[in-house]
Formats: structure tokens, C-alpha cells, sequence
């Protein structure tokens, strides 16, 4: 089974509502879509956004060109990007994340753009949260912020972290793998 890695940015904690979505294959395609501020369902959220996410989420809008998008926009493109890879893979794929509302708001943005039948055939949930914590995932993060800088993306933009998520879980597989006996 193939996995690609998620993370999204939203309003709150308390009442978390969609901002934009990140993800990235193991092999390294890309899927990046945020909120259109300009339109009034973006106004909204922005309005119920905490100050931090208004400093720190929002304030990293408009790296990716062509990112912005409706409510209904931003969950059909994932689900169409999320059935692309399946295809390319030739097999379901698991959908990795580390915290359970991430994944929740991609499904319902994928149910609000009718999608979800089809998308809940080929895509498995898998919270891989215990990674953060290990020395090879934290290092393996801050290694991929640092990377990133280059191309103006920074911790709490959605594809940022889902990259870092990527590089913390390849190289706790790496750590793995070296200390696994030899037959």
C-alpha cells in the first residue's frame, strides 16, 4: 500500500474549520490548496480564525500559485489528486497524519464536494503521531523547515508540515531499517 502525508491549517482548536490542506507522496508529488480570502465564505473563516492562526497561517497565504479556491474547490481537487495517486500506484493508499482533525476536515471537505463514496474506497487513515516524538523524526522535521526556507515555506503553512511529516517518517523508516537484525 502506497502513503502520502496530510496536514491542513484551520480556524481553532475548539471549532476547527477548514483553512487549506497539504499533502505530498512518499515519492514527493504535491497538493496544495487554501481558502479564497477574497471570497466571503474566506472572509468568514478568517473572522473566526484565533490571532494566531491570523499571524501565522494566514500571514503564509498566496506562496503556491494557483492554491486558492472555494470550500467546495479545495475538497474536490484533493479528492481528485488522492484518486490520481491511487491510480498512479496501482493500489489504496494511506493517508498518514498526525493530529485526528486534519484528516477529519479533509473528509468532510471531500464529502461537502460529493466525493467521498469514491475516495473512502481507496484511502486508509493512519495517524502516525508517535513519530513526532522520536529524536530521528524531530531532527528529520527540522532538517525539512530548514529546506524549506528556500522556497518561502515555513512551519504551520499545510504543505510545510506535511513535507516535514513525510521526512520525520522516512527517516524513522531509515532508523528502523539499520537496526533491524540481518539474516
Amino acid at each position: 500500500m502506497s502513503i502520502c502525508f496530510l496536514d491542513t491549517e484551520f480556524t481553532d482548536l475548539n471549532a476547527p474549520r477548514l483553512l487549506s490542506i497539504g499533502m505530498t507522496s512518499k515519492s514527493g508529488a504535491e497538493f496544495y490548496s487554501e481558502i479564497d480570502l477574497g471570497l466571503e465564505e474566506g472572509q468568514l473563516r478568517r473572522a473566526a480564525s484565533t490571532d494566531f492562526v491570523q499571524d501565522v497561517v494566514l500571514s503564509q497565504w498566496g506562496m503556491i500559485d494557483g492554491a486558492e479556491d472555494s470550500y467546495w474547490g479545495m475538497g474536490r481537487r484533493a479528492a481528485e489528486w488522492l484518486i490520481q495517486q491511487t491510480a498512479e500506484q496501482g493500489a489504496p493508499i494511506e493517508v498518514a497524519y498526525d493530529y485526528e482533525a486534519d484528516f477529519e476536515l479533509l473528509a468532510a471537505a471531500i464529502h461537502n464536494a460529493g466525493l467521498w463514496e469514491q475516495v473512502s474506497l481507496v484511502v486508509r487513515p493512519v495517524n502516525i503521531d508517535r513519530l513526532i516524538g522520536t529524536i530521528e523524526g524531530e531532527l528529520a522535521l527540522e532538517a525539512a523547515f530548514d529546506e524549506l526556507r528556500a522556497r518561502r515555506l515555513f512551519r504551520h503553512h499545510a504543505l510545510a508540515d506535511a513535507i516535514a511529516l513525510r521526512e520525520a517518517y522516512m527517516a524513522l523508516a531509515r532508523a528502523l531499517n539499520r537496526r533491524a537484525p540481518r539474516t
